[in-house]
């Protein structure tokens, strides 16, 4: 008999992919602004050019709340704890741009946020993520 790992799904809430258009940026001042690949009632992920220089001192930029937004809606200031942020690596022939994934789950949601968050998801997403990426198994 062989022995398999399962991978287990830890999220509450179920995953859907973005649509092309959809974007999500930490507070203006860290500079993170990318394209939402997908998100929850309770998260987000999405990817995103790394601007910063080996020189600068990580975490000096305060990261408390994120934003959303498409073509037609807008959700803001979503406070928030980062869950996971990694480089990925870029196929492409321009390797001294850095691509990075940032995993955010969203905390302390008041009722209007909850409700445009409920919105965007309907409004901004093509279906649910039906497993789990490959990076994860």
């Amino acid at each position: 008999m062989v022995d398999q790992k399962e991978t287990v799904e830890r999220r509450k809430s179920k995953r859907y992919k973005a649509i092309e258009g959809a974007y999500a940026a930490i507070n203006p001042n860290s500079q993170k602004l990318g394209q939402i690949i997908d998100i929850s009632k309770d998260g987000v992920c999405f990817k995103y050019i790394d601007t910063s220089n080996d020189n600068q001192k990580s975490g000096t930029k305060q990261e408390d709340s994120i934003f959303l937004s498409s073509i037609e809606y807008y959700v803001g200031d979503l406070h928030f704890k980062a869950v996971g942020d990694y480089e990925i690596t870029n196929g492409s022939l321009i390797s001294f741009i850095k691509v990075r994934k940032r995993h955010v789950q969203f905390t302390n949601l008041n009722f209007q946020q909850l409700f445009d968050l409920d919105n965007f998801l309907k409004n901004n997403t093509s279906g649910p993520v039906e497993r789990l990426p490959q990076q994860y198994k």
